[in-house]
């Protein structure tokens, strides 16, 4: 008898993966990618939810991130009305394919599934998820910084022997700007494993001494067939077996197990393999630069902090939707003003008012000074585009297809374009004779400022909407209109026409122009800094140098003073070089995060912001070079 029930365990273990004696099993989901023109890929997760909702051992499930294609609001809608057939609990992450593309900011994905974290405890095990960006910009992964906030009172908490399982979408490696200081958080408490997804592929690794997982796509491309994870944790002892889904549930079978290991009494002692983390805000010190004030806030700042220099304050928002104003002179709070949802608009002052989107699908007029609410427009979908402010005229996209001019007064509407292909996310160019603006939609649009008339628009529609002029503030100088693209291409077009005077290769989203408006600089994704003259009809590169800040994809704007160039990096540093000829003048890493953008503010300071919360007025000597 004894025989023929380990007989009828080791069958229900091939076929199923988890047994009714094992201490707990759970099913990992990973980079399912539901696309809404690609309706297998709904099918394939449908038939996992079947086949795990079969199998009566599994305890509970956990999607590890890229669950959307682009994080529309119609693939999370998909998303929720396929997950809803789970008869067993289940936990979600998102990724970055949730959070970079996503039209509300993330909002959507938030009030949908109702968290961005969860921590949970399960036969004396705590499991751990964060969620992990790039949140709306382009740039290396980051756990949020509102979140980094949650995992350290949540780890503070736990019982120092209780093993913990941490899962996020992306491994903990250099993958994630802030890894190290991920890692420094769960050294504190009984770290056993850590679970993500992102490669798509099963593989095991050691994250500076903390066992690790890499789990495959659910996707069938380059697999058997569409499939999961399923762990079994019994007697300390933890395996993870490929599960295969197949049409025909009778078919579908589950491979041996691919690794295997086992919690140790001690927690996993972490062994940095690099230096250690960096010292920011008032730790930071640098020969060329003086920090006059930083601030450190509770959550991701999302944009730029702006300065009205004549006030003497500053204008900020985060990703909690708080809008704050600090002293420009010593950084301290003068007040906060809350939305209903993330922001990632930089605001624009204009005559003591401020103006920004919130992804609570508002338009904000606040006045500068106290910050209270003028007015507000409501749209039909989040906002996380940039105003732009010209004379008594509010331009601003949304997501709902629709670009705005909203009157800077009372906030009516003055005209209004709903044919927008894709959703804004840029701040757009305005003068007296044109705004132009892009979208993820491949389309880069030019309207007359009063009437709202369409003027032209501009596509590379050859190229996916992946490499979309949505997140480049466009420039304009000597009657042309410079944009940059994730194609990595520079273009210049004619400012009357829209028609492609010159492209040229590099460039990614970040441009800037001179303050004489003679040269338009471009930041390439592979390590090198253009100056193109803007007089030319053909692509005239008046130096390119060495940039030194290797792979970069940030979208943060150049900008220039006293006779220096600024290029903000998506790994947290700031870059100087010389106007005239490109030479380095000096470079600071001012966060592990995004910087967002560097304000001249004159006096030779700058006030910049980064994607992780840091907030830094900054002087700087003129005239040394490295």
């Amino acid at each position: 008898m004894k025989t023929r029930t380990f007989f009828i365990l080791i069958v229900c273990s091939l076929l199923w993966g988890c047994t009714a004696t094992q201490d707990t099993c759970f099913a990992i989901i990973a980079d399912t990618h539901l696309n809404s023109s690609r309706p297998s890929s709904v099918a394939e997760l449908t038939d996992i939810i079947r086949d795990i909702n079969a199998q009566k051992n599994i305890d509970f499930v956990i999607l590890a991130g890229d669950i959307t294609e682009f994080g529309s609001d119609q693939e999370i809608e998909i998303a929720a009305r396929v997950l809803n057939l789970f008869t067993k609990p289940w936990y979600i992450l998102s990724g970055n394919h949730d959070s970079k593309w996503s039209e509300s900011g993330c909002n959507t994905f938030l009030e949908t599934f109702g968290y961005e974290q969860f921590s949970f405890t399960h036969n004396n095990i705590t499991f751990i998820g964060t969620n992990s960006g790039p949140n709306m910009r382009m740039a290396p992964a980051l756990i949020p910084r509102e979140s980094m906030v949650w995992l350290d009172s949540v780890l503070q908490t736990l019982p120092k022997k209780r093993p913990v399982v941490f899962i996020n979408h992306y491994p903990l490696t250099e993958d994630m700007s802030n890894y190290r200081r991920v890692l420094d958080l769960l050294g504190t408490i009984n770290i056993q494993l850590a679970i993500c997804g992102h490669y798509h592929i099963n593989e095991a690794f050691s994250a500076d001494g903390i066992p690790s997982v890499k789990c495959r796509t659910s996707q069938a491309r380059g697999f058997e067939g569409p499939g999961y994870n399923l762990v079994n944790i019994r007697n300390k002892k933890i395996s993870f077996k490929e599960r295969i889904v197949l049409p025909d549930p009778d078919s579908s079978f589950t491979h041996p197990a691919w690794y295997e290991t086992s919690f140790t009494k001690k927690p996993a002692v972490i062994t940095h393999q690099d230096k250690q983390p960096q010292k920011y805000g008032e730790a930071l010190s640098h020969p060329n630069l003086e920090i006059i004030w930083t601030i450190l806030d509770d959550s991701d700042i999302g944009s730029a902090a702006v300065a009205d220099t004549a006030r003497g304050m500053v204008v900020f928002a985060n990703t909690k939707g708080a809008v704050k104003a600090v002293n420009l002179e010593d950084g301290s709070l003068l007040w906060t003003t809350h939305t209903g949802g993330k922001v990632y608009s930089t605001p624009a002052i204009s005559n003591d008012k401020v103006y920004l989107g919130s992804t609570n699908k508002n338009v904000y007029c606040l006045d500068l000074v106290n910050g209270d609410i003028l007015w507000t427009y409501p749209t039909r979908k989040s906002i996380v585009a940039s105003p732009a402010v010209l004379g008594n005229k509010v331009y601003i996209g949304g997501s709902d297809s629709t670009f705005r001019a909203l009157d800077a007064t009372r906030g009516n509407l003055l005209w209004e374009y709903t044919k927008i292909n894709g959703f804004m996310e840029s701040r757009p160019y305005a003068d007296d004779t044109q705004v132009v603006t892009g979208s993820w939609g491949n389309e880069l649009y030019s309207f007359h400022p009063h009437t709202g008339r369409l003027q032209w628009i501009w596509n590379n529609k050859h190229r996916g909407r992946m490499y979309s002029p949505a997140a480049t503030w466009p420039v304009k100088a000597e009657g042309k209109i410079f944009i940059t693209t994730p194609e990595r291409k520079c273009y210049a077009l004619d400012a009357r026409t829209g028609h492609t005077l010159w492209e040229a290769e590099g460039g990614r989203e970040s441009i800037g122009l001179s303050a004489d408006k003679q040269q338009v600089y471009v930041k390439t994704m592979f390590d090198s800094l253009f100056a193109f003259s803007t007089s030319e009809r053909e692509a005239v590169s008046r130096w390119r140098v060495a940039g030194s800040f290797d792979y970069e994809i940030g979208p943060s704007p150049i900008t220039v003073q006293d006779g220096m160039v600024f290029v903000p990096t998506s790994q947290g540093s700031l870059f100087a070089y010389q106007e005239e000829d490109g030479i380095p003048v000096w470079n600071v890493r001012l966060s592990d995060g995004l910087v967002n953008y560097a304000q001249p503010v004159g006096n030779s300071r700058l006030l910049v912001s980064t994607m992780d919360g840091y907030v830094y007025l900054i002087s700087y000597k003129t005239g040394e070079l490295l």
